[in-house]
């Protein structure tokens, strides 16, 4: 099972030598790692983390020379980090504002030096390996104990929002003609139990999200894999847009249904998301007091030096040790980075998705539809969840490996044409 995980190959990457495979062995199984120990939270789990991450620095030294030439094309998605790194000369709690910058830019090093040296596929069977064996842990805790409603996670967001990432990488490696068979059957029952947490969690979020990724993938897998641009496919793609725009135009004006209404009744929400809706107004009021620069990481949510904290706290029936955020990526970023620090976050992302958009249409690999799939996954909770650009989240982090992955292989294969 380990040679056919390390194994993936990528046909226009040069050929390694010993040495060079015996790093990628070491790279594949250290990333593995630390996608499960940051999959879930658990204690002690800082003596796993730490010695990971002063691997992947010293790996990161090792693979100077490729990362700095990712880093040449990619310099934008540090602007944000850098603009973290000096947020502490204006922020309500310099400390803590510059122990996470300090946080995300080991991330993003994680996110270079894993780019640069593991090919895509070898990156999705990294995170298979990871995330099959949380999805197996948590079943035993809910079913094994009898009294483990959420599982080996906090809560059930949290679970659901997991569940989604092993989805979404168990089913493009199921749908991968590339993957050994058997491989490909443990993926196709992983995702049938990713699929059930996900279901089970209640999180209307991660079931339109499997939803949703499940079409992604399928149709990578039968469009967009081995290339687009091609008769029959565009003759199928665009009678199948034509229909579906042909029957909404039919059906559409002829009917007063909210189709939005029965999806929120479904798991038992309003048009207001959970009260979400009003945490908003309260950002945009903070906004409007710090607009360019905002208040620095851990500036806002201070529950004893904020009556603002404190009233919210209230409205929203927490305690005074609870941790809450604005459950939107966007009003997160503002408050603490200011719009500057928005802007930045959005041209990184901006760059970022245009890759993976790239790598799935043009390079067409079933890696680069699962980075994609994954992608919009991640876009969808920006408007829902908070965690964006946060330190060491997994979710978060493949939409940058991803996006830096596919123009790797962009490089490389315009690099092996000039020598042919």
């Amino acid at each position: 099972m380990s040679t056919t995980f390390i194994s993936a190959a990528d046909p226009h990457r040069p050929a390694r030598t010993e040495a060079e495979r015996g790093d990628a062995r070491r790279d594949f199984y250290a990333f593995a790692l630390w996608v499960l120990v940051t999959f879930v939270q658990f204690r002690f789990d800082e003596l796993l983390l730490y010695p990971l991450a002063l691997y992947f620095t010293y790996a990161a030294w090792r693979n100077q020379v490729q990362i700095l030439g990712l880093l040449r094309r990619s310099w934008i998605l540090l602007s944000f980090p850098v603009w973290c790194l000096i947020s502490p000369l204006w922020a309500v709690e310099p400390a803590a504002a510059f122990k996470e910058a300090l946080y995300l830019m080991l991330t993003m090093l994680i996110c270079y030096q894993v780019a640069a040296s593991l090919t895509p596929r070898q990156i999705m069977y990294a995170v298979l390996l990871a995330t099959g064996i949380i999805v197996v842990a948590n079943l035993l805790k809910i079913y094994g104990s009898g009294d483990g409603s959420n599982g080996i996670f906090v809560h059930k967001n949290q679970m659901g929002k997991n569940m989604v990432v092993a989805w979404i990488v168990a089913t493009a490696v199921m749908l991968d003609p590339g993957s050994a068979r058997k491989l490909r059957w443990i993926a196709g029952c992983i995702a049938l139990l990713a699929a059930y947490s996900a279901f089970i969690s209640g999180s209307a979020t991660a079931v339109l999200l499997v939803l949703g990724t499940a079409a992604v993938n399928l149709f990578g897998a039968t469009m967009l894999r081995g290339g687009l641009l091609r008769a029959r496919r565009l003759a199928v793609l665009c009678l199948m847009v034509g229909s579906i725009f042909g029957a909404a135009t039919l059906v559409l004006p002829h009917t007063e249904v909210d189709p939005v209404e029965p999806v929120l009744e479904a798991f038992g929400k309003d048009r207001s998301l959970t009260g979400r809706t009003g945490l908003w107004e309260y950002a945009e009021q903070q906004i409007s007091a710090e607009p360019f620069l905002g208040v620095g990481s851990g500036g806002f949510w201070r529950y004893h030096d904020s009556p603002l904290v404190r009233r919210i706290f209230e409205e929203y029936y927490k305690g005074p040790r609870a941790k809450f955020n604005f459950h939107n990526s966007f009003f997160e970023i503002s408050v603490h980075q200011g719009l500057i620090g928005l802007g930045l976050a959005i041209l990184s992302t901006l760059w970022a998705f245009g890759w993976l958009i790239r790598g799935a249409f043009s390079l067409a690999s079933m890696s680069q539809i699962y980075f994609f799939s994954q992608s919009l996954a991640v876009i969808a909770r920006m408007f829902t969840e908070s965690g964006f650009l946060a330190p060491f989240v997994i979710f978060h982090m493949l939409f940058w490996i991803g996006a830096l992955s596919a123009s790797k292989s962009h490089m490389e294969r315009a690099r092996s044409g000039r020598s042919a």
